[in-house]
């Protein structure tokens, strides 16, 4: 600024700018993990939510792998060995932890995939319940059953049928078709949980019921079809029954048209079977559900070989298992066989309800109490005791049994909705009701299990406020009741028990708006009004723990092979293969299999029913899962019958075959989640083709279509209104409009991926799109310079791309296949692309770049656990790669044994046809082969270990840029000419901006120079180069040619031998 008065001012220009030649080495990990991991702490890994996938994470410290995206994860079988190769092991977060061991900085992205969702299942994948979700566990659960036998004068423990599906029901009831006679079964499909019994009519009866009484004989003549005399009587229950005729058929009619209440009969097997309910009286008038029986005229009971006696009814006693049942024949109401005590304590077998809730924090389901109780206010007394009800916790849980009250055997899981009061308000604001009617109230005492006798209240007035105050004048303990500001009725039990409601005269209760629907309010069986905190529970009960619909994009993973819907191709459409009874090759495919495809590892010499073989049976080879499915069909050839391959690889003949979806139910209506999977054997004679099916006017006629929706082995996602209005818009949908659409994805000769190779396209294909749809990892400020998806060689091309976008400042460190063997032609086909691929892969190594290496073959590693696995290459040359700039710089080789030595592997290999890790140390002739196709090889011997013995890039054409050290150089240039000249934008575009840029970048040279990157150099930046168009262009040019150091790969050392002397002469 200038000065006004005498003084000094002192300016200073920073004219020092130089170029640091330090670097770090930092690399970019692309991942895929399964959701939702736990660290190990035990709380949710932030790294693995679906939320945070696509997200770019900075990790210092092995400490940040397993804290962000828990322990990398490596499966092993069933005796605990690992699985080496698994396509759900974590190899790359494995790399990032092992590069975190020595280095301090990575950057690692997760791909958008939840590899848990990929573990092999057989059934349909569900979505986790919702929080607080209850589920009864019927293969756990006792329900306490026990029949009675009077005969050994003991009770037998019954296992009844659970029903949990409505399609087993005929009007409410148990199918006809379930169970035997003498079975019990549990309507589990409805929340009172019914119980039945199979009487001898194979009809099934409600427990307890008159027509379960009326299933039952009470009395059962001992004699078999005994000649009895017509004309003599007998005495039942006051009533005269005369004999009609002389047989037990006869005199069970005269019994039934005597027309005595409660008492019916009938004849069995030559027997008299008497039945007793429990309207009928002994003495004739009072009902007791008792018989008297005696002789009136004649002997017919000692012909019959009944007892003159009173006997009872069949009975349900529901009691703990301290008050058992007095039914033996010296107790005062003996009782027949098949009498029923439901043992509501677990003791000694009585009823055990596996009541469980799910945690969605833990993602479990725990077990909760639930022991049995009449009702709520039985259930009161026994958790509080003291205060009746109100200190009772939400979520507390309790069974109540004999939920009608009148001796049917039902079960009903009740949950606590609330603490405290229970207040019921009703659902109509300032309610106009009608003068003189009434109803009752009656509510729970603390400490009882007993209700008080009710108390009619009587309506005084026609308003909610005269309503409060005749509830009010009642004066009932714990029991209040008020209008609210908004003008409802509400009528509360303080101490949080249970206050029963019925009409009297009237609907008072309904025109205040307390109904059944009200909160906290539930109907009896009479229709009365329970008031509670206890509520019935949202229950599933089922064998198997519930879930909901699969979310949508939900995947599956069907991992076993054994089911393959094929159809064919008719002239005209699709069909089920055993409906076309001449194919293009004239066989008579309804003479196939009956249960379709054979699955054999061997050739079949019979179908699977033992019958003879067919022209067009189909064989699947089992033996290569590889190329699942070989498909074979039986053919007549040369006149000899024989298994004839059919190519996977032919979509236009009509000996080929087409992969795609086609049906998964075999109709449009049933739920493809829910619904019974149909068989494959069913699918042979069903034409049912899905609105997405391939056209079959694109095909010829016999071409075989591989229903991928519906067989196994394969990668599915499931789609919620797939079938839509939008997408079909000229076509009838079909009332199930969710399905099943497999994304395993295919070959590029139409061959779709099965097995691990599905797996694997999902994954890789998830991958893929992280890398190529990820903004964060192309921003400038991220700074990293090695790139690596370990285990995915599919990747290759993307990631070049990515350092592209990049302007090549990265190194991108390629994988070879871990099931690439090194003898034979596989290596070579690999190297060499002999599948004409067009995409890296496990087939084919495609992409040529000079920022990319590749290496081969495969390490065994260590996962966290200390076991060995199989790892890619790329795990172990990103951290020598790392550990070789630690001890020099990038642009030295990163091979050999001063700078190449592997510290994490501890030997080299493939993974066999079985998975097994097959050891090999890479000799010279496979290095040759390797190198030719520019590969680089590591190898391993016992002076120095594993060593890097390559450092080819994947250049397409010979220059100093096919080598690893030059490339990494001209990235480090690249990246550091931009750091150093960028505080030069904006200057002024005159010589001395032009020789300071040259100043720099000398001095930056210069150094590369005396850490022996460059033999030489030189840098131009002056009017020769920076032109008056140019500058007027606001542009400003350096030209620098570079003669980078080449690394020493082939030593030479000719030697002569010569004759004694003549070297010193």
């Amino acid at each position: 600024m200038p000065l006004v008065s005498p003084g000094v001012d002192v300016s200073i220009t920073d004219e020092s700018q130089y170029a640091p030649n330090s670097v770090s080495t930092v690399p970019l990990v692309i991942v895929a993990s399964a959701e939702n991991k736990t660290t190990p702490q035990g709380t949710v890994a932030s790294g693995t939510l679906a939320a945070n996938a696509g997200d770019l994470y900075v990790l210092t410290s092995q400490r940040d792998v397993v804290n962000f995206f828990g322990t990398p994860t490596f499966y092993t079988n069933s005796s605990g060995t690992p699985i080496h190769g698994y396509e759900l092991n974590e190899y790359g977060l494995q790399t990032a932890y092992s590069l975190l061991g020595t280095t301090s900085r990575a950057y690692v992205l997760r791909a958008d995939v939840d590899l848990g969702e990929l573990v092999g299942r057989s059934s349909r994948p569900e979505a986790a319940p919702l929080d607080m979700t209850y589920w009864l566990d019927t293969a756990t659960t006792r329900f306490g059953i026990f029949k009675w036998d009077s005969t050994d004068q003991e009770f037998d423990l019954v296992a009844p049928i659970v029903i949990t599906n409505t399609a087993d029901l005929t009007g409410g009831v148990p199918s006809a078709s379930i169970g035997t006679v003498g079975s019990y079964a549990v309507n589990g499909t409805q929340s009172a949980m019914p119980t039945y019994y199979k009487n001898s009519s194979n009809n099934w009866v409600l427990v307890g019921s008159t027509a379960w009484m009326n299933s039952i004989p009470a009395v059962t003549s001992g004699a078999t079809n005994p000649t009895l005399t017509s004309s003599e009587s007998i005495a039942i229950n006051g009533t005269i029954v005369t004999l009609t005729g002389t047989t037990v058929t006869t005199t069970a009619s005269d019994i039934v048209n005597a027309g005595i209440t409660g008492i019916t009969a009938s004849a069995a097997s030559g027997k008299l079977q008497i039945f007793i309910d429990n309207t009928a009286a002994s003495d004739g008038s009072t009902v007791d559900g008792a018989m008297a029986i005696s002789n009136d005229t004649g002997t017919p009971l000692a012909d019959l070989q009944i007892t003159a006696s009173t006997y009872y009814r069949p009975a349900v006693q529901q009691s703990a298992h301290t008050s058992i049942p007095q039914w033996k024949s010296g107790d005062s109401q003996s009782r027949p066989s098949q009498s029923v005590w439901v043992k509501t304590t677990a003791v000694n077998n009585g009823a055990s309800f596996s009541v469980k809730r799910y945690n969605s924090l833990t993602g479990s389901w725990e077990l909760v109490s639930a022991p049995l109780y009449e009702n709520g206010q039985s259930a009161n007394a026994i958790y509080d005791p003291l205060r009746g009800g109100s200190g009772i916790a939400a979520g507390t849980v309790f069974v109540q049994y004999d939920t009608t009250e009148s001796d049917i055997v039902t079960y009903k899981v009740l949950d606590r909705l609330a603490t405290g009061a229970v207040t019921v308000v009703g659902l109509t604001a300032n309610p106009t009701t009608v003068l003189g009617e009434s109803f009752s109230i009656s509510a729970s005492t603390v400490g009882s299990s007993v209700m008080p006798s009710a108390t009619t209240i009587t309506l005084t007035g026609t308003t909610a406020a005269s309503m409060v105050e005749d509830i009010l004048a009642a004066n009932l303990t714990n029991v209040s009741a008020s209008v609210t500001a908004t003008g409802e009725v509400t009528i509360s039990h303080t101490a949080g028990g249970v206050i029963l409601l019925s009409e009297v005269s009237g609907t008072p209760l309904a025109d205040v708006g307390i109904t059944g629907s009200s909160d906290y309010a539930r109907e009896d069986a009479d229709g009365d009004l329970i008031i509670s905190n206890w509520g019935v529970t949202d229950i599933t009960i089922s064998a198997n723990a519930p879930g909901i619909d699969p979310v949508n994009k939900q995947k599956w993973y069907w991992g076993e092979t054994g089911e393959a819907d094929i159809m064919i191709h008719d002239g005209t459409t699709w069909k089920g293969y055993k409906n076309v009874t001449s194919d293009a090759r004239g066989f008579n495919l309804s003479n196939t299999d009956p249960n379709g495809p054979i699955f054999s590892a061997t050739e079949p010499t019979q179908q699977s029913d033992k019958s003879a073989l067919a022209y067009g049976d189909l064989w699947v080879d089992t033996t290569d899962l590889e190329n699942y499915p070989k498909l074979y069909r039986y053919e007549l050839v040369a006149l000899v019958d024989q298994w004839v391959e059919i190519s996977t690889e032919d979509q236009t003949t009509e000996n080929g075959i087409l992969f795609a979806d086609a049906r998964f139910m075999g109709d449009s209506t049933t739920d493809v989640n829910s619904g019974t999977i149909p068989s494959i054997k069913s699918l042979l004679t069903n034409d049912y083709l899905d609105l997405d099916a391939p056209s079959a006017t694109l095909y010829p006629r016999g071409m075989l279509l591989v229903n991928t929706r519906r067989s196994n082995f394969n990668v599915k996602e499931y789609r919620v209104d797939y079938f839509n209005a939008i997408d079909y818009a000229d076509e009838t949908l079909p009332t199930e409009k969710n399905t099943w659409v497999s994304i395993s994805g295919s070959r590029e000769n139409g061959h779709a991926f099965f097995g691990r190779k599905a797996q694997r396209n999902v994954i890789a294909k998830a991958m893929k799109a992280a890398i190529d749809g990820n903004t964060s990892i192309r921003e400038e400020q991220r700074q990293f310079n090695l790139i690596a998806a370990p285990g995915y060689p599919e990747l290759i091309s993307n990631m070049v791309q990515l350092n592209n976008d990049r302007k090549q400042t990265a190194f991108v460190v390629g994988d070879s296949p871990m099931r690439v063997a090194s003898e034979g032609t596989e290596l070579l086909n690999w190297l060499t692309n002999a599948d004409l691929n067009g995409a890296d892969g496990e087939s084919s190594l495609v992409t040529t770049d000079p920022y990319v290496g590749v290496w081969y073959p495969s390490v065994l590693g260590s996962d966290l656990s200390g076991n060995s696995v199989a790892m890619p290459s790329s795990y172990a040359v990103m951290r020598m790669m790392i550990r070789s700039d630690q001890v020099s710089y990038p642009w030295f080789a990163p091979a050999g044994t001063r700078r190449g030595t592997i510290d994490n592997a501890t030997r080299l290999g493939y993974l066999g046809n079985n998975s097994e890790f097959v050891s090999i140390g890479v000799r010279e002739g496979v290095r040759d082969t390797l190198y030719e196709n520019r590969v680089n090889p590591l190898v391993q011997t016992a002076q120095t270990g594993i060593v890097a013995f390559g450092q080819k890039t994947r250049a397409a054409a010979p220059s100093a840029l096919d080598r690893v050290n030059v490339a990494r150089l001209t990235a480090f240039i690249r990246l550091q000419l931009d750091t150093i000249v960028r505080p030069f934008l904006f200057e002024p575009n005159d010589k001395i901006t032009r020789d300071e840029v040259k100043g720099v970048i000398d001095s930056f040279l210069n150094d590369l120079v005396a850490k022996r990157a460059l033999y030489d150099y030189l840098a131009v930046c002056d009017d020769s180069n920076n032109t008056p168009a140019r500058i007027d262009r606001n542009e400003l040019y350096v030209d620098i040619a570079i003669e980078p150091v080449k690394a020493v790969e082939f030593i030479y050392i000719p030697v002569r031998i010569q004759n004694t002397g003549s070297i010193s002469s």
